[in-house]
């Protein structure tokens, strides 16, 4: 699906007043006019209610999680179990102890590369990617390549930025570990054919990760649910599912 078809679709559901009425930094001007902030994959702003909560937990329960028995460590341990639980919710997930926090979703992807691919990375074997991803899908497995000697393959994508799925499934092979793909491009707003990139993976027993940082609306994670081995967002969570069984 091309941007201009993404936009055209989403907003028809979204009221982008409500939504901008949320975030106490959208209230001012800049220049004589309201501010509008395109920089969100590198610093999102803050919802209210985030802000509230951060500022309360700051103010009332402030304290080590899963290690005190007193009051406040207690209180810090609930609300940070129930956050896990949330994000479950939003996400999709199976259970809360499949997701891990992390502090973005670079880590989130370096930390699959270095945990999950690198212990059992021969020379030889292969990580398939796209030519659309982020350097965050990039930079990791050339590190690998450096490291245990693992080849990068990139599907390649047309000259109207979708990518050639044909050529993906070509390139799947044995020597395979991983498939990392966007689920949305940063820089050209494609969205890839997840689905089918998942069961093209999965009929070879080929795990994926999905960065899924550019699109991580609650409507389409609990619209579209995905079999995916690992899934990156941007809110800093990674998610790994079990029901694939091929984590």
């Amino acid at each position: 699906m091309s941007l201009a078809a993404l936009h055209a679709d989403r907003a028809e559901r979204f009221d982008v007043a409500r939504a901008r009425a949320d975030f106490p930094c959208l209230q001012q001007t800049v220049h004589g006019r309201p501010l509008v902030f395109l920089d969100t994959a590198a610093s999102a702003q803050k919802p209210r209610v985030v802000i509230d909560e951060l500022a309360r937990m700051l103010r009332e329960d402030y304290a080590n999680i899963h290690r005190g028995i007193y009051d406040l460590s207690q209180r810090a341990t609930e609300r940070h179990d129930a956050a896990r639980a949330k994000v479950r919710g939003l996400l999709n997930a199976g259970e809360a102890r499949e997701i891990v926090f992390t502090r973005n979703a670079t880590e989130g992807i370096n930390l699959v590369a270095q945990s999950f691919v690198r212990p059992g990375v021969r020379p030889g074997d292969q990580v398939l990617i796209t030519a659309m991803e982020h350097h965050a899908n990039i930079v990791p497995w050339q590190l690998l390549a450096s490291q245990c000697g693992l080849e990068l393959a990139v599907a390649p994508i047309t000259d109207e930025g979708e990518l050639v799925v044909g050529e993906l499934e070509a390139l799947l092979s044995p020597r395979t570990k991983l498939v990392a793909v966007a689920w949305v491009s940063n820089a050209l707003g494609t969205v890839n054919p997840v689905e089918e990139i998942i069961r093209l993976a999965h009929g070879r027993g080929v795990p994926v990760l999905l960065d899924a940082a550019f699109d991580t609306s609650p409507r389409d994670l609990r619209n579209n649910w995905l079999p995916v081995s690992t899934l990156v967002v941007a809110v800093g969570a990674a998610v790994v599912q079990n029901s694939t069984g091929r984590n």
